[in-house]
């Protein structure tokens, strides 16, 4: 993706400086500013038996609206559920399995990051997978219902666990409309049940939301 074309490259703005680093990090950087906007850095590493990307979007759950605790999160889940270009539910997922690879996601306060790893000779096509994530997304009306139960079993693992309970309770002190104090996981309460009675449409405030901070 980042030397698709020679007009791409001309255009593209390369930083000149010198990224500072370890001095026992043998490692080369360079960083690149993209024709729409998009900031890359990128590493190379001759001893490395695996190449790599990551793509951070600046929207966290701190932007959920007040009526969809979990939305972004729920996004988060959504992309990987197939794209214009390759319309097959977790097709990237199993694409790199194949290519003995592996893809994972996270969404914290203000970001959410999407990342995988794949052999050297598959990083070309997986870029090329991984981006249409971030332009063409489905938001299919049956994977929404069904992501539901993903969120929904994620949301019960957590409750499981001392360290989620804890960060829970410490959101209680953040002080009032401090978005701190959001839901960030979602569960099907608050993505489903409480949203249709109210007559909110979730994948209507899906693709807003992927509209108004992905696209």
């Amino acid at each position: 993706l980042l030397d698709s074309s020679s007009a791409a490259a001309a255009v593209s703005q390369v930083f000149a400086g010198q990224v500072r680093k370890s001095p026992l990090d043998s490692r080369e950087f360079s960083v690149v500013t993209l024709p729409n906007g998009l900031r890359a850095l990128l590493v190379s590493d001759p001893t490395a038996t695996a190449a790599a990307a990551a793509l951070s979007v600046h929207a966290g759950f701190y932007s959920d609206p007040p009526e969809l605790p979990g939305l972004a999160h729920f996004c988060e889940h959504m992309l990987f559920l197939g794209t214009a270009e390759y319309p097959q539910e977790n097709s990237f997922r199993l694409f790199l399995s194949d290519k003995g690879g592996s893809l994972n996601a996270f969404t914290r306060e203000q970001d959410t990051t999407y990342y995988f790893e794949v052999s050297p000779s598959g990083l070309g096509d997986s870029l090329q997978r991984f981006g249409s994530f971030f332009v063409s997304p489905l938001f299919t009306a049956s994977a929404t219902e069904r992501e539901l139960s993903a969120i929904e079993a994620e949301d019960a693992k957590n409750r499981q666990s001392d360290s989620f309970r804890f960060n829970q309770l410490s959101k209680s002190f953040a002080a009032e409309g401090h978005p701190q104090s959001k839901f960030g996981s979602g569960n099907r309460r608050t993505l489903q049940e409480e949203p249709r009675r109210s007559g909110v449409d979730v994948r209507a405030a899906l693709l807003e939301f992927f509209q108004r901070y992905y696209d």
